[in-house]
């Protein structure tokens, strides 16, 4: 080892020898891989002249001397590896083409390889055309099977959402689902159990239901909303916007600003409510009570309350109709005033109205009792004529 060496580090000397290993390597391995020269022994060499015979030991003495000093000079430029930095960055420089050679040549491996694989399926593409149809049938046919007798093939849960007045645990009774029913049998009869649902509760007005993947259903309600009171024997009872009374009765000291409609039967109760739920919000907002008014010429006239002071009236029938000239009507005068929609649009001071039912009330009653008189001595007439006409 030179001077130069012994300055080195210990880690610096540890990598001028590996590198001198490895050079000493990759040139044993370059010389066992060179193709090693066969001398053929023929009679035809005897004849030869000497200076012929002897060219190809003359040659391979030759290449022998030169390897040998190859050999020594790589011995020296070895040891001067330490010397000369520049040597050290030649041996690393080789070391990686030789690096990248075995890459290269690993390469062309792999690519032979896959050659050969890909080889035994060439011609092979028009049958798998063919085939491809039975192979997704068979697939899904098993993929399908394993689903079937698999957990996520039956539901899991089931939630109802959008109720208020009704509770989840009656309309999941009421939908007859359970947790191990068949995922496929609930969607095949989902509108009968839609319309099942629906038809137990007159409250619930729509039902839909939805299946969320893997294995859940939700019951989506759509509830009738509260449209009117209807007041009966002095019980107090609910009127959904599809005209059902609801018949157990609310509690009067909790009634919500709703119009109260006073003795109304169902019919009735019906067509005003199917009237009322084609009106703004502006005008139902305005109705307090609701009684019935009959007159001779009118057997369906109803008297309609304000919030304001008014006073509407006007015939159930011409309910929808009529009553979206109140708003500006009750512009033009000044409460309480009865607009009366009977037979036309006209206005009249509710004190002055209410005089005149009275008058007219009177009227009717003296016709009434003048039209009893007369048929009571109409009667006693009759009754006298035949008490004669009996005596003679």
């Amino acid at each position: 080892m030179s001077e130069k060496d012994n300055n080195l580090t210990p880690w610096q000397q540890k990598h001028v020898e590996y590198q001198k290993r490895k050079a000493e390597e990759a040139k044993k391995e370059k010389k066992a891989n060179q193709p090693k020269k066969v001398h053929f022994s023929s009679p035809f060499l005897k004849s030869l002249p000497k200076t012929e015979k002897n060219f190809d030991d003359t040659r391979d003495e030759a290449e022998s001397a030169e390897l040998l000093e190859e050999g020594f000079e790589t011995n020296n430029e070895e040891t001067q590896s330490s010397e000369a930095p520049i040597e050290n960055e030649k041996i690393i420089a080789q070391l990686e083409q030789l690096s990248q050679e075995n890459e290269y040549e690993y390469e062309e491996e792999q690519i032979k390889r896959l050659s050969r694989f890909s080889s035994l399926f060439k011609g092979s593409a028009p049958l798998l055309k063919k085939m491809w149809p039975a192979l997704a049938i068979v697939v899904l046919v098993f993929v399908g099977s394993l689903y079937l007798i698999s957990p996520l093939s039956k539901i899991s849960t089931f939630s109802v959402s959008g109720n208020a007045n009704e509770s989840s645990e009656q309309v999941a009774l009421a939908s007859g689902i359970q947790t191990s029913d068949s995922i496929f049998n609930i969607l095949n009869n989902k509108e009968k159990i839609e319309a099942t649902i629906e038809q137990k509760f007159p409250r619930i007005s729509a039902v839909t239901i939805n299946y969320h993947f893997p294995n859940r259903f939700e019951a989506i309600v759509k509830e009738h909303t509260n449209s009117v009171y209807v007041k009966r024997n002095n019980q107090t009872y609910l009127v959904l916007n599809n005209g059902y009374v609801i018949t157990t009765p609310v509690d009067a000291t909790k009634l919500e600003k709703l119009p109260v409609l006073q003795n109304f039967n169902d019919e009735e109760v019906k067509t005003f409510v199917n009237a009322y739920e084609t009106l703004k919000p502006a005008i139902k907002s305005l109705m307090t009570n609701v009684t019935k008014t009959p007159t001779d010429a009118t057997k369906d006239f109803i008297a309609i309350d304000m919030s304001d002071g008014n006073q509407v009236r006007v015939s159930l029938s011409q309910l929808a109709d009529r009553l979206p000239y109140y708003p500006s009507v009750a512009k033009q005068v000044q409460a309480p005033q009865v607009v009366d929609m009977e037979a036309g649009i006209y206005t009249k001071p509710k004190a002055a109205y209410d005089a005149y039912l009275s008058q007219l009330s009177t009227s009717k009653s003296a016709s009434i009792s003048a039209q009893n008189a007369k048929k009571t001595d109409a009667s006693s007439e009759n009754t006298a004529q035949s008490t004669t006409t009996s005596s003679n």
